[in-house]
């Protein structure tokens, strides 16, 4: 059977798009075992450190503000939003800036659960894109081009 684009068919190495996606899913599941020892998902960790930096120059964070700095759907984030509630490292309180919106606020373990998971990250991403040396600003500015 012939595929409709048998470009790739005897190189998958040189399928850019399947290089990226094999590379972000070994990336993304070293994270994800590092941050299950910690109790926490990749897509909370993300909330929470968005939520952190956001509060930084804002006290009324919202959920929307969240999503689109993470470049998140707002229906997940307000799942993750949720089930981060329930574990108290968040509290939803009123807007007073916006009636239909909700506050986000950081909570203490929330505030520890960031700087637990942080430096674990960081560490990881070091280790990961290390093998990048003096090239890693050069592939950032390429995936901000991408972005």
């Amino acid at each position: 059977m012939d595929f409709p684009s048998a470009r790739f068919k005897d190189d998958a190495e040189s399928s850019t798009g399947l290089l990226f996606i094999r590379v972000y899913n070994k990336w993304h599941s070293i994270i994800t075992q590092e941050l299950r020892k910690l109790g926490i998902t990749h897509p909370q960790f993300v909330v929470l450190t968005t939520l952190n930096y956001l509060s930084q120059s804002d006290d009324n964070v919202t959920q929307v503000s969240i999503a689109k700095l993470a470049d998140m759907d707002v229906m997940s984030t307000s799942q993750i939003i949720r089930g981060l509630e329930k574990n108290d490292f968040i509290k939803r309180t009123a807007n007073p800036d916006d009636s239909r919106a909700n506050s986000v606020i950081l909570l203490p373990k929330g505030l520890d659960m960031v700087k637990t998971a942080l430096p674990v990250v960081e560490k990881i991403d070091d280790e990961f894109f290390g093998i990048l040396q003096e090239h890693e600003s050069i592939f950032r500015n390429y995936l901000n081009r991408l972005d």
